[in-house]
Parts: structure tokens; sequence; C-alpha cells
């Protein structure tokens, strides 16, 4: 059973290591390189959520919420649960707390993870703007109203 709980100080060791373990050879494809957090403790603890299933950690979602949508800033799952639905999962859970505010969902990914492009778009989100590096995407729910304020 897959559950979120608040990611603790003492886990920040762990968010770098897995963003470096899923994120790495997207950034070296797109800049030649890649730069981790200077620190364990540059993660942002306080919106991130650590993924568990059956008890053990399998990944990490951020969610950030802003006056005019919700900001998923990362979706990682550990590579053996990835390719078992526990990414759609975790994508309903973030879509229904923005549709709960009456908020758009948005996202980026890097340009070269054609893999998560191709993920987000097979579950509905919509291609909002594109630069050299990123694809930005959105869903708005029905809900939505341009003058929510939280």
């Amino acid at each position: 059973m897959l559950t979120l709980r608040p990611a603790l100080p003492a886990e920040a060791a762990y968010l770098t290591d897995l963003e470096s373990r899923v994120m790495r050879d997207h950034a070296q494809a797109l800049w030649g390189r890649f730069s981790p957090a200077p620190h364990p403790s540059a993660f942002d603890l306080a919106n991130t959520r650590i993924v568990e299933l059956a008890g053990a950690r399998a990944g990490l979602l951020t969610v950030e919420v802003a006056p005019d949508h919700l900001r998923l800033r990362k979706l990682y799952l550990e590579p053996q649960f990835q390719g078992h639905g526990h990414g759609r999962h975790l994508l309903a859970i973030v879509q229904a707390e923005a549709a709960g505010r009456g908020l758009p969902l948005r996202l980026s990914v890097l340009r070269p993870n054609q893999r998560a492009l191709a993920f987000y778009l097979r579950e509905g989100l919509s291609i909002a703007e594109q630069t050299d590096e990123r694809i930005f995407l959105s869903h708005i729910p029905p809900e939505y109203r341009a003058d929510t304020v939280l």
C-alpha cells in the first residue's frame, strides 16, 4: 500500500541521493554535467513528502502552493518502483489537491526526460510552454476560478 508522510530532516541525505540517481542522466544529457544540491539541507523539506510502499521508502513528492496554482516540483520514485502505476497514483493525489483548491496544476520536465513527458501527457496534462531546457505542462481542473486567492 502506498502512503505519504512528511519528510524528516534526518532524511535529507536520502532525498539528495534519490534525486541524483533519478535525474543525473537527464541533466548530463542536457547540460553535460550534473550538479547536485550543495548539501542535503538545501532540499525543500517543508513541501516534501516521503512515498512509502509496504513501510519502505519508495520515493518523494514535492508540491508547492502558489496563489494561482499548485506546482509539482518533484515526483521521484526509486527505479524498482517505476512502471507499476505508483507515479499515476501520486499524480492523481496531487491533481486532487489542486482540484480541491480550485487551482491548476503546473510542472516542468527537462527536455531529455521523454519518459516523464510521455507519462504526463498520457495522464491528461497539456504542454503550456517550451524552452530549450524544459517543457512546462499544466492541468486545469473544471473547478478552476481565475480569481481564486489563498
